[in-house]
Parts: structure tokens; sequence; C-alpha cells
């Protein structure tokens, strides 16, 4: 009896152990099973991301030893197979590169051995205020997702390649300050996405394309500082995100086109040191957002709009060196904001307002070199701000007011040849 319960428990040990064991590895196996289903796909994406980023490194490798010997040895941390760690590299969470920000690090070298095609991800694409020459090769089409393009500060030269026309993405392109060439491709009015286009201080020939007008999210066009003739396109009048034009530095002619009335978010108009002539148009008085205003050194006649009395934000108002005749609106005195008003240098006639004794804020009032007649108004004194009034060459007369008295803060005082 005790030797069968003995036997009974050893048997029931047995099957104890038996279901003990199923449930342990049954689990198990059925995990292996669902483990083998998945697991070719998984070392796949992970086979085939491990290629990206090596061929990511290798274009940029390459890209490395083609650079000036010094500008190597500033890349020191480009050794490894995996970019993600090296300066001026970030990626996205899959390791690709997404963009390549080595601005200011004073490299020397092309561009033309960087393997655009081997980046798929990049957004932004910096390498600004560095010493990188040669042209723009036009393969940099192949950046499809790229959203930042600034190369300003560099030694570029020729043309825009017209297929960076293709890089619908684009938000911003900064090609400033370098030393290219020719005209300005129609091909960038496709680009809608564009926020800012920046081409100042280069050596841009012919004329603003009028494909530009396509641009609708454009808030900064800056073309100033060229070689760019003809006449200002009218479509510009269009671009109604605009807030920052220039213009200025260029051999542009014609008129001052009235459809920049148009553009109600616009702070800032430069249009000087052109040869832009006939009136300027009432129409810029609508701009209300508008606190700079530079027309100077352009051949512009007739009178100061009087609508100028509305650009209640101005605070620069640049005339000078043109061939403006009239008398100054009186209308100029509600302009609360102004701190800078330059005349000089025109064929004003009539007498000083009084009224711009109201500008208190205003610290330079120069007219300068006109026919202004009359004497000089004593409201002037409740210019408490002034530190530079030229009155010179001018047929003014009568006294000096003794109200001047009170302009504290006024470091030059020109009334020569009244």
């Amino acid at each position: 009896m005790t030797s069968l319960s003995k036997k009974q428990l050893f048997n029931q040990f047995l099957s104890s152990l038996l279901i003990f064991l199923l449930v342990a590895i049954i689990p198990d196996l059925v995990c292996s099973s669902t483990a083998s289903v998945t697991s070719p796909f998984t070392y796949t994406n992970s086979k085939v991301k491990i290629t990206e980023q090596r061929k990511e490194a290798k274009a940029l490798l390459n890209w490395k030893i083609s650079l000036h010997i010094k500008s190597q040895s500033l890349l020191s941390s480009w050794t490894r197979t995996t970019p993600c760690n090296w300066v001026g590299i970030n990626c996205d969470k899959s390791g690709s590169v997404t963009h390549l920000h080595l601005s200011g690090y004073g490299l020397r070298g092309t561009l033309h051995n960087l393997s655009f095609q081997s980046f798929p991800n990049l957004l932004n694409f910096d390498l600004s205020y560095n010493s990188l020459f040669g042209t723009i090769p036009s393969n940099i089409s192949q950046l499809s997702k790229l959203s930042v393009l600034n190369l300003t500060a560099n030694q570029f030269i020729k043309r825009i390649p017209s297929e960076i026309g293709q890089l619908k993405s684009l938000h911003i392109i900064d090609l400033s300050m370098n030393r290219m060439t020719g005209l300005i491709p129609q091909e960038l009015g496709e680009l809608s996405s564009l926020n800012k286009l920046d081409l100042s201080s280069n050596h841009f020939t012919g004329v603003i394309p009028t494909s530009l007008k396509n641009l609708s999210n454009l808030t900064i066009l800056y073309l100033h500082d060229n070689q760019l003739s003809g006449s200002i396109p009218q479509e510009l009048g269009m671009l109604s995100s605009l807030s920052d034009l220039a213009l200025s530095s260029n051999n542009l002619t014609g008129v001052i086109p009235a459809s920049f009335g148009n553009l109600s978010d616009l702070t800032t108009l430069y249009l000087y040191e052109n040869q832009l002539s006939s009136s300027i148009p009432q129409e810029l008085g609508m701009l209300s957002s508008l606190s700079d205003l530079e027309l100077s050194s352009n051949n512009l006649t007739g009178v100061i709009p009087t609508s100028f009395g509305n650009l209640s934000n101005l605070t620069t108002l640049y005339l000078y060196e043109n061939q403006l005749s009239g008398s100054i609106p009186q209308e100029l005195g509600m302009l609360s904001s102004l701190s800078k008003l330059e005349f000089s240098s025109n064929s004003l006639t009539g007498v000083i307002p009084a009224s711009l004794g109201n500008l208190r804020n205003l610290t330079t009032l120069y007219l300068y070199e006109n026919q202004l007649s009359g004497s000089i108004p004593q409201e002037l004194g409740m210019l408490s701000s002034l530190s530079d009034l030229a009155l010179s060459s001018n047929n003014l007369t009568g006294v000096i007011p003794a109200s001047c008295g009170n302009l504290s803060n006024l470091k030059t005082l020109y009334l020569y040849k009244n």
C-alpha cells in the first residue's frame, strides 16, 4: 500500500512536470514562430537603412577629400561610417541626413564632387560664409525635398542653374554676396512655396523676370546691388505677402509701378540708386505698414505726394538726389514715428512747413541744396530729438529762431548759403 502510494505519487509528479513543460515551452514556440514570419522584413528594413547611411557617408567623405587640405582638417570628425554624429550634420530618426549646416567653417573648394542624388531626405543645405567657388551644379535639382538653400557669402560664379526651378519644396533661396552673373532664370517663378529670395550683391544682368509674380507666398525679395536693367515689372504688385522689397543699386529705368500700392504688408521699399524717372505714384501712400521708404539717387520728377501723410508707421523717408519740385507737403507733419527725413539735392520750392515741428522723434532733417524760401519756422525748436539739421544752399531769409536753442541734442547745424 505504501509502495503503491509512492508509485502513484511518482506518476503524479511526472504528469505535473509534463504540464509545466508544455505551458513553459509552447508560448516560446509560438513567439519563435511569429518572429520567424516578421524578422525577414525587419532585417530588410535595417539593411536598407544601413545601405542608405553608408551611401550618404561615402558621398560626404568623397566631397571632403576634394576640398582644400586645410578644409579637410576642419572636418576631422568625418571619419566613421555613420554621419549622424559628424560636425554640421543632422539626421532623422532613421539615420538619414536631413541637414548639412557648415556656415562659417572657412571651407574652400567646389560642389562638383558632392553627389546630390545620395541625399533623398536633405531639407537644409547651408554652406554660407565660406570660400567655396566654381559654379552651382545643375544636378542640385536632385535634392527633391530641399527646403532651405543658403550659399550666401561665397565665391560662386556664372549663372543660376535653371534646374533649381524643379525644387518645388524650397522655402528659402539665399545666393547673395557671390560673384554670379547672367540672367535671373524665369524658372524661379515656378517655386510657389518660396518665402525668401535673396540674390543681392552679385553681378546679375538683364531684366527682373515677370514670372516672379507667381511667388504668392514670397515675403522677402532682395535683388539689390546687381546690374539689372529695364523697368520694374508692374506684376510685382501681385505679391500680396511681400514685406521687404529691395531693388536698389541697379540700372533700373522707367517708372515706379503704381501697382506697388497693393502691397499692404510691405514694411521696407528700397529703390534707391537706379535711373527711375517720372513722378512718385500717389498709390505709395496706401502702404500703411511701411516703415522705411528710400527712393533717393534716381531721376524722379514731379511733387512729393501728399498721400505720404498716411504712412503712419514710417520711420525713414529718403528722397534726396532727385529732380523733385513743388513744395514740401504739410501733411508730412502727421508722421509721428518719423526719425529720418532727407529731401536734399532736389528742386523743392516754397517754405519749410511749420507742421514738421510735430515730428518729435525726428533725429535727422536734411533739406539742403533746394530752392526753399521764407523764414525758418520757430516750430523746429520743438524737435527735441534732433541731432542733425542741414538747411544750407537754399533761399531762406529772416532770422535764426531763438527756439533752436532748445535743441539740446543737436550736434550739426548747417545754414550757410542762404
